[in-house]
């Protein structure tokens, strides 16, 4: 699946709760716009990744409304990869009528790659225990400039995306010394979102940056 880019990053956390919502609603809520479709071309979201990371969601891709008893159970841990699929169609609802956060990223995909629902492969209380994650953004008004943020808490997973211009790239070193993105770093493609989990970050941790393109914001999620 190519992932298809949210209108704001904050739309990729969703919040599901003992209110059966749907996707596009669920986005919207959660990036405070107000969009068709979320912002999303419908003519291309035809498959969607799904991780609930505080608790258990009932799902329903068919139009129908789950219920906490009724529709396709997800628990914390596991991802659906629904693949060629409705999206208008994909309603959502909390498991035990608590709030669940729940990672959410539509995309295209190709008429043959098949829906899946597979297990994280480490434990769910190892993902990610954050209710409230830490939202952060750098200006950064120069290319080929070194930026830098410094992690505010030990962090288990960690979201980074260029806001401004979706065409560009970035190249990205953890932990490292200055000056290390220019040298020993991780190339992020145009378009794409840097995404970790099961990640054991240190509060302090220096998240080194840069874009070959000026007048750029990075937008940074952390996940504690």
């Amino acid at each position: 699946m190519l992932n298809l880019k949210h209108q704001n990053i904050a739309g990729s956390m969703i919040t599901v709760t003992a209110t059966s919502g749907n996707i596009w609603d669920l986005i919207n809520t959660a990036a405070g716009t107000s969009l068709k479709f979320a912002g999303f071309d419908i003519n291309k979201a035809n498959g969607i990744d799904i991780v609930p990371i505080s608790g258990d969601i009932v799902f329903q891709e068919d139009g129908n409304t789950p219920t906490a008893t009724e529709g396709q159970p997800l628990d914390v841990g596991y991802a659906y990869l629904g693949r060629n699929i409705s999206l208008t169609n994909l309603n959502l609802i909390s498991k035990d009528g608590s709030n669940v956060s729940v990672y959410v990223q539509p995309g295209f995909c190709n008429s043959y790659e098949g829906t899946t629902i597979t297990a994280s492969g480490v434990d769910a209380s190892q993902l990610i225990t954050s209710s409230a994650p830490t939202y952060a953004s750098v200006s950064m008004s120069s290319a080929d400039t070194e930026y830098t943020y410094t992690l505010p808490s030990a962090a288990k997973s960690l979201e980074m995306r260029l806001d401004i211009d979706s065409t560009a790239d970035f190249k990205l070193n953890i932990g490292g010394g200055a000056g290390d993105s220019a040298t020993s770093y991780i190339p992020v493609q145009d378009n794409e979102m840097y995404w970790r989990q099961n990640l054991d970050l240190a509060a302090g941790t220096v998240l080194r940056f840069q874009s070959p393109s000026a007048s750029q914001t990075m937008r940074i999620v952390i996940y504690s």
